[in-house]
């Protein structure tokens, strides 16, 4: 792409009307203004290869500034880099025309508020503040050892690996990098240093007039100043907060895919569980066919999101080419001995003497988080008396309880003023407020109301006030990105007090525990749910937690977080075969080691469940949605399950074996075609390809995933039948509508849609659909979809 033409896009983004009959090198550009008024710009672009030429096109130049003297707005000269320029001629065109002289870098980038400030000035954005955490992290920052999802790659520090690919001039073959790890190993740490490399990098190129990308961070801060806690909003509200001039998405996406910026996004989990548009925002950006450019694209998640949450597994299998998937590994000794020497220095062998003496304490700092929470016992002296049996949980409690020593000792709160147990339940209180407002933080002053019922009652306003003020600045906490607000510093202390705080409800308030339960979905790694678990294993409760569940049917984030935990408890198998699982979404759950004799899962959502070394004798999956269901080391009973009339089958997965996607595969597979009186005939490959193509707009269980879907997303995946002309044919039968100029399609909005839906969650054959199988089909006579074999085809 020439100057000339990244000028014209870039300007447009901006709003700017760019005269299409007029281009040639010069871009003259006009804006609608305040009032009636208009904004000018004019760009000249000379196409010049090299600085011999442009020296030789200066008269040239200066005569055409000269013609333009009398033209409104402001006037640049856009050049790919200014050698070749004599110093007279950039006087004569600053002084005496007006122009400035610009290399892409300077026209192009979008600066901060604050690139002139000092990585030590005080941060006023979240941008700012992620820098100066990079930069201190930086100096005591462990190399982490990661993995490369797909080609088992492993690597000793991702940070390297990362800096490296983002800086690189060469083009990326797949424009998301996509890191997952569990919750304590140094994610966020990672992000932080990265983005102080790539921003202290992108700041050098600059100041040698080099193209580079500028990093554009967006984190959970910016879900507070958003008019949504959706990502597009989200990106409003970066944007606002740290680009010194105004700038909407066009020109973000600009940027983008023009090579002048990455995108590192961080701690989104919750956003990415509200908001239904999160991925296809991702996709549309890098799915443009006219893309000059891969855009280079960075997301940091809990990898228990892979299992927790249902559209980044649509993502995934419908943009996977798109997507280059790392994994942090945990630290292995040699990385703890690392670790342990750039923490505690000559304290270091402390430490390291003590993991040596007890293997579950080196196991547990194999988690970097609980690494660092053992080397501060370490730094304060207070090593005594660590049991062999030393937990994670112990150690979250101890941190807790070592933060409000030091507060004390310091004198910033007196023991005899707000005691250790009050203290702890304003802090999981604070966690409930923070968990129930969708993270935003919690106002200073609803922790000022919460500590009112801990303070005595004769302590006068100042010390109240001092009081308050000590329990908001307590280390647990960080500013949150709102004026006046609070966060949790570290997920693990949060959750481990959301656990406190469920256990504690589920003991003597049944509704309060079951509303907290339904905020959000927790993963299966979540702490909170280990802590609850942990409890009712203590209190023997686990028919109660039964009941509860039972109670929960309505609430589906309830119910399945309170099937989690239930499935931690040691007597799951016996409770689970009372359990209401049929027609509930369990999509994404695991369930390990169990003997599911008895157990129904009739009709349920299956989607990505898992079952790992289970005995499926006996066990009801009739009627189940089977999408990319995983089967490990069940095979020898899984044939003495009761599958009903596999209408909901679209795919499994049984060990190592390439996922079936076919159901009568599946069904010789399981070896029950040899039971019935007639042999088993699936749907034919095009009605099977349709309903490949449905389940692009429509989950199996019937529930919506999408209106609209670009074209290479929709010919992708599973090939039984060519799918251009089944794709071809549901744009003529109604199904879709083609959006030519962005090649993308939009599922039907009318009546056709309730037979998109039946016929991707069980096959039903209407007759628009029954007219457009018999459109594509080129097998004569065929029958499609064979309803009398469906629905006597049980295989139990």
């Amino acid at each position: 792409m020439s100057l000339y033409d990244e000028a014209v896009t870039f300007l447009e983004s901006e709003g700017w009307s760019v005269p299409g009959e007029l281009r040639g090198e010069v871009v003259r550009a006009r804006r609608a203004a305040y009032a009636d008024n208009s904004e000018h710009m004019t760009v000249w672009c000379p196409a010049a290869p090299d600085a011999e030429e442009l020296h030789r096109r200066e008269a040239t130049l200066l005569q055409r500034f000269a013609e333009e003297a009398r033209t409104p707005g402001a006037k640049f000269l856009l050049v790919e880099s200014t050698q070749g320029l004599s110093t007279d001629f950039r006087r004569l065109a600053k002084h005496e025309y007006n122009v400035d002289i610009r290399v892409p870098i300077q026209f192009f980038d979008a600066r901060f508020k604050w690139d002139d400030t000092s990585v030590s000035a005080l941060a006023g954005t979240a941008a700012q503040q992620l820098r100066r955490d990079g930069e201190l992290a930086a100096r005591r920052r462990t190399p982490q050892p990661f993995e490369a999802v797909g080609t088992g790659v492993v690597g000793s520090d991702l940070l390297t690996d990362l800096a490296r690919r983002f800086d690189s001039p060469g083009a990326w073959d797949r424009p998301i990098v996509l890191v997952t790890a569990p919750a304590g190993f140094g994610k966020s740490v990672l992000f932080e240093s990265l983005f102080e490399t790539l921003y202290t990098n992108f700041q050098k190129a600059k100041k040698q007039l080099r193209r580079a990308y500028r990093p554009l961070p967006l984190l959970p801060d910016y879900a507070a100043l958003a008019s949504a806690p959706a990502l597009g909003p989200m990106v409003d509200a970066l944007l606002q907060t740290e680009v010194a001039r105004p700038v909407k998405q066009p020109t973000f996406q600009w940027m983008l895919t023009r090579g002048f910026a990455s995108w590192l996004l961080d701690g989104l989990d919750e956003v990415i569980a509200q908001d239904p548009g999160f991925f296809e925002y991702i996709h549309e950006i890098v799915a443009r066919p006219d893309n000059p450019t891969t855009p280079r694209i960075l997301l940091c998640v809990r990898d228990s999101l892979l299992s927790s949450n249902q559209a980044l597994r649509d993502f995934l299998a419908v943009a996977h080419e798109y997507v280059e998937e790392f994994r942090l590994l945990p630290w292995r000794p040699e990385s703890i001995r690392t670790f342990a020497r750039i923490r505690l220095q000559d304290k270091d062998q402390e430490l390291l003497s003590i993991l040596d003496a007890k293997p579950q304490l080196m196991k547990l700092c194999g988690t970097p988080y609980y690494a660092e929470l053992l080397a501060e016992r370490v730094a304060e002296g207070k090593t005594d008396g660590i049991p062999d049996d030393y937990s994670e949980m112990d150690l979250v409690y101890d941190a807790v309880d070592a933060i409000m020593d030091r507060e004390y000792k310091k004198e910033q709160l007196q023991e005899n003023v707000v005691s250790r147990h009050d203290l702890l339940d304003v802090i999981s209180h604070v966690a409930v407020a923070e968990l129930e407002n969708d993270n935003r933080g919690v106002p200073t002053d609803e922790i000022g109301q919460l500590a009112e019922f801990v303070l005595p009652s004769d302590l006068s306003d100042p010390e109240r006030e001092r009081c308050t003020d000590a329990i908001c600045r307590l280390p647990v906490f960080r500013a949150a990105s709102e004026r006046q607000r609070v966060r949790f510093a570290q997920d693990v202390i949060f959750e481990h007090q959301i656990g406190i705080r469920a256990a504690q409800y589920f003991a003597v308030n049944p509704v309060r525990f079951a509303q907290l339960l339904d905020c959000r979905p927790f993963p299966p790694d979540s702490f909170a749910l280990r802590v609850l678990c942990a409890r009712i294993r203590e209190l023997a409760a686990g028919e109660e937690l039964l009941t509860r569940l039972a109670s929960a049917t309505a609430t589906p984030t309830a119910f399945r977080n309170i099937l989690q935990v239930l499935l931690g408890l040691p007597d799951c198998a016996r409770l689970l075969i009372h359990a209401p699982l049929e027609r509930q979404d369990l999509s994404g759950l695991t369930f390990s080691g169990l003997p599911l004799a008895g157990v129904s899962f009739r009709g349920a959502n299956l989607e990505s469940t898992r079952f790992n070394s289970c005995v499926m004798t006996g066990c009801d999956l009739s009627d189940a949605t089977l999408h990319g269901t995983r089967f490990d080391a069940c095979l020898p009973t899984l044939a003495e399950a009761d599958f009903g009339h596999l209408t909901g089958f679209v795919s499994v997965e049984i060990d190592s074996r390439t996922a079936i996607e076919d159901v009568a595969d599946f069904v010789k597979l399981l070896g029950t075609d040899g039971r019935r009186e007639h042999p088993f005939v699936g749907p034919c490959p095009t009605a099977l390809q349709l309903r490949f193509l449905f389940l692009k707009f429509v989950r199996p269980d019937g529930h919506y995933r999408r209106d609209s879907l670009d074209e290479k997303g929709l010919l992708s995946g599973r090939r039984i039948v060519d799918p251009a002309s089944v794709l071809n044919g549901a744009v003529r039968a109604g199904f879709l509508t083609a959006i030519p100029k962005r090649r993308r399609y939009e599922r039907t909005h009318s009546q056709l849609y309730a037979d998109m839906v039946g016929f991707a969650q069980n096959l039903r054959v209407t007759p628009a659909i029954r007219s457009l199988l018999e459109d594509t089909c080129r097998v004569e006579g065929c029958s499609h979809v064979v309803q009398e074999n469906l629905t006597s085809a049980t295989f139990d």
